[in-house]
């Protein structure tokens, strides 16, 4: 029996069937494979995301489908499916740049980082030496108030000398170290400039 032109026209696929999906499919597969492709011009990325639409399609197909829709009712579907797809599709990307700018940020400071470790390495070890020259008392009181952390009046008690006498100390050696250090540069990149 044949339908009449309307009934014919009227008549919805049902998605849920095999049959009825493979239908929609040949119908519209290069419908939405030509949205995709005329915004991503990259053939091979098309075909994935059409393929990734229709079988997005296939697992909601139960709660999709719906016994008014018309044939142009999929397309307006798709279309808005195809506009879904490439805007997760350019989010995904653009994490992907972040996170490539991230690492690139992240590599290029922690060279950064082993520039500046290295500096102050080298400036600790010229630090040592530099304190190794100091006379003997010198030494020992600053080494016991940097080195260790002690305050004043714990240096003073400890070597049995005056608060004044430790203060006179740190400052000698302070100031030595300032001088011996003067000509000791800081390379640009360790500073950051």
């Amino acid at each position: 029996m044949f339908l009449s032109k309307r009934k014919r026209k009227s008549k919805q696929l049902d998605i849920r069937t095999e049959d009825g999906f493979t239908d929609l499919y040949k119908n519209h597969v290069d419908f939405v494979f030509l949205l995709c492709y005329r915004y991503l011009h990259d053939k091979s990325l098309s075909e994935d995301i059409t393929s990734k639409i229709f079988a997005s399609l296939w697992e909601r197909r139960n709660e999709l489908y719906e016994d008014s829709w018309q044939a142009d009712s999929w397309k307006r579907y798709l279309t808005k499916a195809v506009k879904h797809k490439l805007y997760d599709h350019v989010r995904s990307q653009e994490r992907v740049k972040n996170f490539e700018s991230e690492a690139a940020h992240t590599f290029q400071t922690s060279d950064n980082t082993t520039e500046k470790e290295l500096f102050f390495g080298e400036l600790a070890d010229q630090v040592n030496d530099i304190v190794t020259q100091l006379p003997p008392k010198c030494r020992q009181v600053f080494l016991l108030s940097r080195k260790q952390g002690l305050t004043n009046k714990e240096i003073a008690k400890n070597l049995a000398i005056s608060d004044h006498a430790v203060k006179k100390h740190i400052a000698k050696a302070l100031n030595y170290l300032r001088d011996n250090l003067a000509g000791y540069s800081v390379p640009k990149r360790a500073t950051g400039s």
